[in-house]
């Protein structure tokens, strides 16, 4: 079993939540054998925990403790805080707080729980992953992750810190700012979105596709109608697969009142979704 204690109102907890959801995802159906409780502190935190795995979201249950009944019993002072048991529910490890650890620990002691075998002593989880996180693109690619999660889960402001630290370390990682571009369009930051994808330097056809449809999103945004429809084209010519692409091209035609058009491109983003 697994006790995890999250505050819907803390950016850790968020990220643990993240980080708990994929490990549960990745533990396929060894999930089914582990229950999971968490214990949260306000109605609407429950949305940090969602999985979307159907084996991970078995005997997953959200449990509502604003008077921190459980959190006292349980002696819990720092958040988040994991509690993981064995089979024989003796209690087998317990980390509170949030680190570059939490994540390969998480991993390795579920295993351990559930009698996975792994190459990685449980013991020693925590300094694998300090060598494996030395390099700055291992770090990266850690903050481009959690940003895109935190961007399913409608988070945007969380997921731009993150694209944001991804590109303090390489600013010039072409899928780190078209990541923070179309976030920048999601809050409708339409301005900051060009000037971001407007320094893009890229010879490959997804990523010029990508970069146009940020620019054309931005400008439909501004009410720039035409020169929006000309990018979308060009994005959509490019990369036919583009489900914002087109529904960005349906709002331009809708706006400028062209409803057949509008409609077309409608149902090309809708017929996408469903491929």
């Amino acid at each position: 079993m697994m006790v995890v204690f999250l505050s819907g109102s803390q950016k850790r907890s968020v990220r643990a939540a993240v980080d708990i959801e994929r490990i549960l995802g990745n533990l396929g159906v060894g999930a089914k054998r582990l229950d999971v409780a968490v214990a949260v502190d306000d109605p609407n935190a429950g949305s940090v925990f969602q999985s979307k795995s159907k084996e991970s979201a078995t005997g997953t249950h959200i449990l509502l403790d604003k008077e921190y009944k459980l959190w006292g019993k349980f002696g819990i002072i720092v958040i988040p805080t994991v509690i993981i048991s064995d089979t024989n529910d003796n209690v087998l490890w317990v980390k509170a707080g949030y680190g570059s650890d939490f994540a390969p620990v998480i991993q390795a002691r579920l295993n351990q729980a559930l009698g996975i075998a792994q190459e990685i002593d449980p013991n020693e989880a925590d300094k694998v992953k300090t060598v494996q996180n030395a390099t700055v693109t291992a770090r990266v690619k850690r903050h481009l992750q959690m940003a895109k999660i935190l961007r399913q889960k409608g988070r945007h402001k969380m997921a731009i810190s993150e694209i944001k630290k991804a590109k303090e370390m390489d600013p010039n990682s072409v899928e780190v700012i078209l990541e923070l571009g179309e976030l920048l369009c999601g809050i409708e930051q339409s301005k900051e979105a060009l000037e971001v994808v407007d320094k893009i330097q890229t010879t490959k056809n997804t990523e010029k596709a990508r970069a146009l449809l940020i620019s054309g999103w931005a400008k439909r945004q501004m009410g720039e109608l035409d020169e929006a429809e000309k990018l979308l084209l060009e994005a959509t010519t490019l990369d036919s697969k583009t489900t914002r692409g087109f529904f960005e091209l349906g709002k331009v035609y809708q706006a400028k009142g062209e409803v057949e058009k509008a409609m077309q491109a409608y149902r090309r983003a809708l017929s996408l979704v469903f491929e």
